[in-house]
């Protein structure tokens, strides 16, 4: 049996075996959300309110941005102490970083609450006592991701797996408690709860190298401090630029279009969201192979290509499933009956999230093997569509002050419609994927004409 394990091992190779894994532990957890995202929230939270989940859960990311672009350099440093087997500095580093996370989660937490009532207007969310918990449950959920960025950079996929089969159940458990009491409040609740049991987990798995007194905790400052720093800066910056397109395309679909629009836009993210299972678990594999193939000298291209192809693939797919039997899915959802007209945007929605998880694995890629030049190259794109977007759809304040066929011509257009956004939204989803392909390409060139005498 060992033995067939290992044949199997090797024919996959690494990553699409870790993926498997991974893949099949998480589709019960990922049913489960599923069940919570299209069955459990749209039959409690009412429909006026539905489609503010989306962009108040993407405020509460924001606000922790600070905290993920800690994260992503934790992760890369703790992956390259490892390889170099120096679990001194690993140690030291975790140890440090929790620290830090705990400190930055109470200054972001109080630094919020003044911004939260301004959200809560624009959202047309009457309940703004909520705010308290959106910045809790974000700032957790990034703590959380410290402790589960350790695991993945040290490659202790088991932990991971315990993670991923029994959060779900328990955020099941928690939100049918707290649903009945306070929808909105209570969907909040249910992210703060399986943070905390992550944060468990992880302490768990990683306590043979927090705790065990045989390893000896080491400076990294002296040694790796700039490195550190240039890595964090460069994952920052190009933060800034990503950034802003995902929280401002949610935010103007619930404050720009009608409350039945934006619900509808909730629920179809929900079914398209299942097309990125197979490419998100890639990714989150591939980061810390990615970056041990690098540190080791050793090209990773095929990693690459594998996780884009597989990201790229198992959305398409489904995007052709929910073209032909869309109908039907959606009708068993709540209130599925108010939503069908919608249908038609459901696939197109789904190729979106897939072209965008593959530039995800291609960008995580690229991190990992401390490579900037992409961000600066699209970076400015994506922060220039999220303005262009936000300026498009309320276009209307800038009437008196443009010329009078402008106006005309944007009327013509219609931008306040959920179809005119989600048009913007795949062009601006197939441009970096072009420039994905000709920055690949070039690079490949470049490597080959190197190569010649």
């Amino acid at each position: 049996m060992i033995h067939l394990k290992d044949k199997v091992k090797s024919f996959l190779g690494p990553l699409w075996w870790y993926t498997a894994i991974l893949f099949v532990v998480q589709r019960f957890g990922d049913v489960m959300n599923a069940v919570i995202g299209l069955w459990l929230v749209p039959r409690y939270v009412p429909q006026e309110e539905l489609g503010a989940v989306l962009p108040l859960s993407q405020v509460g990311t924001t606000l922790a941005l600070p905290l993920s672009v800690l994260t992503i350099t934790f992760i890369k440093y703790v992956n390259v102490f490892a390889v170099r087997e120096e679990l001194g500095k690993v140690k030291s580093l975790l140890r440090d970083v929790f620290v830090l996370s705990g400190v930055l989660s109470v200054l972001i937490f109080f630094g919020t609450r003044f911004l939260m009532p301004y959200v809560f207007e624009r959202m047309r969310v009457g309940d703004g006592s909520i705010g308290t918990l959106i910045v809790m449950s974000a700032s957790l959920m990034s703590i959380s991701a410290f402790f589960s960025g350790a695991l993945q950079a040290l490659k202790k996929f088991r932990f991971v797996s315990l993670t991923g089969l029994l959060a779900p159940p328990l955020r099941f458990m928690t939100l049918m408690i707290c649903f009945p009491f306070r929808a909105l409040s209570g969907y909040f609740v249910g992210q703060i709860v399986p943070a905390l049991y992550g944060i468990g987990v992880a302490l768990f798995g990683l306590r043979s190298v927090l705790f065990d007194k045989k390893i000896e905790a080491m400076p990294y400052i002296q040694t790796d401090g700039r490195d550190m720093v240039h890595f964090m800066c460069s994952v920052l910056l190009g933060s800034l630029f990503f950034a802003p397109k995902d929280v401002i395309e949610v935010f103007v679909i619930r404050h720009r279009l009608p409350e039945i629009d934006s619900a509808a836009y909730y629920v179809m993210s929900r079914f398209a969201e299942i097309g990125t299972y197979v490419g998100a678990t890639m990714t989150y594999i591939l980061f810390p192979m990615a970056s041990e193939q690098h540190e080791q000298g050793n090209r990773s291209q095929k990693l690459l290509f594998h996780g884009i192809g597989g990201s790229l693939g198992a959305g398409l797919i489904l995007a052709g499933l929910f073209l032909f039997a869309g109908r039907h899915l959606v009708c068993i959802v709540p209130n599925g009956e108010s939503y069908v007209s919608y249908v038609p945007h459901l696939a197109l929605l789904t190729v979106i999230t897939s072209l965008r998880c593959a530039f995800q694995c291609f960008l995580t890629h690229e991190i990992a093997c401390c490579r900037f030049a992409p961000f600066w190259w699209i970076g400015p794109f994506f922060l220039l569509s999220a303005v262009v977007l936000y300026c498009a759809t309320g276009f209307s304040f800038f009437a008196p002050y443009v010329p009078a066929s402008w106006v005309i011509r944007m009327d013509a257009i219609n931008p306040g419609r959920l179809s005119f956004i989600l048009g913007f939204m795949f062009a601006t989803a197939i441009i970096p994927i072009f420039f994905m392909v000709c920055y690949l390409f070039s690079r490949r060139w470049s490597q080959l004409r190197n190569r010649l005498p």
